[in-house]
């Protein structure tokens, strides 16, 4: 892909980028949302101006790599930052909702039948103390008022069944650590969906299970989406997971969007220089035998970010312009890239040539 000589740009300002072909209204709404820790050095922006929607029955897929803020951009709209991390501005909608704007009970009441997390870790998600049976009727019962105990129970073996747990009327009365990691990470999925929420947001829900179970909680996802309209916002560092599930995808780095659009023309002809080098650096078939690619440096401390473009640092494309100038987040060729090359306003001179792979 050549540069354009004559950039075709337009900043979105402080508009919400939106891709929705259908006019329907978004189910979740972030925009400009700010998050910040606090430590002994100082305030560490975690994340700057966050931008995007999440529409019913979309899966929207969040790619990066460690340390861009893709777990603190989960955490932020449960509500579930750390007591250092403080939330300093922007919005998150969810329908009518302004959940910023909700208490602590009003959350608690949110969460479950409304929206659910597939947290990475199930380890330190699950109670070691009770049984996962106890845990998957209490989390049914918290929301469902005086249902019978025995249909909640009963609820939950489906659930369990529907991920793979093996004798799972049998199995439901063990313990977490009497489980493996890829079975740990089942029961946490299970436990997500027993309330059928309206979003689930799932980080790295796949990255302990083998391949064969790993098509099969796709498939899940995939029918979730289908048969219930549930919108997923997908965390993944496997692209291949990420193209063949999501509609869309955000890309992140250091804490901001650089690329958010339809998953097929960004995989086909990614514009962001990092999206490209990810791209790149991933395993496919027609590359076998041959060395992977790699970007050079690694993502910046945010304790110490660089100043005008964030990944300037690693790109092969950066001028001066990219060392003063904090590139605007602009529409281009039907989505949005956070890059002073796409920036008609930047100054950059378009005399490279980026290699969509």
């Amino acid at each position: 892909m050549r540069l354009p000589t004559e950039p075709k740009g337009r900043s979105v300002g402080a508009e919400a980028p939106s891709a929705d072909r259908s006019g329907g209204d978004a189910l979740l709404n972030v925009h400009e949302l700010d998050v910040v820790y606090h430590g002994r050095g100082g305030h560490l922006p975690a994340l700057r101006e966050m931008s995007f929607q999440v529409h019913p029955g979309e899966i929207l897929g969040v790619i990066g790599e460690s340390g861009c803020g893709k777990s603190t951009l989960s955490s932020a709209i449960m509500r579930l930052l750390p007591p250092n991390g403080e939330i300093t501005r922007g919005s998150i909608r969810f329908g009518e909702r302004e959940l910023l704007s909700l208490g602590p009970e009003e959350m608690r009441r949110l969460r479950g039948p409304e929206i659910a997390m597939i947290f990475q870790d199930p380890l330190t998600s699950l109670n070691p103390t009770f049984t996962i049976g106890a845990q998957l009727v209490d989390a049914q019962r918290a929301h469902a008022g005086r249902a019978p105990r025995r249909s909640l129970r009963r609820r939950a073996i489906e659930m369990l069944e529907q991920v793979g747990i093996p004798d799972a009327s049998e199995r439901i009365g063990t313990y977490p650590h009497q489980f493996s990691g890829g079975m740990r990470q089942r029961i946490m999925i299970a436990m997500a969906l027993l309330l059928e929420p309206k979003l689930l947001i799932a980080d790295e829900p796949t990255s302990a299970l083998d391949v064969t179970l790993e098509a099969q909680i796709l498939e899940l996802l995939r029918r979730l989406r289908h048969e219930r309209g549930t919108a997923i916002l997908f965390i993944s560092h496997d692209l291949g997971v990420v193209a063949q599930l999501c509609d869309r995808i955000l890309v992140m780095y250091a804490g901001s969007t650089v690329e958010l659009g339809d998953v097929l023309p960004t995989f086909e002809r990614p514009l962001h220089p990092y999206t490209q080098a990810l791209i790149a650096a991933a395993p496919t078939r027609g590359r076998r035998g041959e060395p992977l690619a790699t970007i050079p440096g690694k993502v910046p401390s945010l304790s110490a970010l660089p100043t005008g473009c964030k990944f300037a640092p690693r790109c092969a494309h950066a001028q001066d312009v990219n060392l003063e100038r904090e590139p605007e987040l602009v529409e281009f060729d039907g989505r949005y890239v956070r890059c002073n090359i796409y920036d008609p306003s930047s100054g950059y001179v378009a005399t490279n040539e980026l290699q969509s792979r």
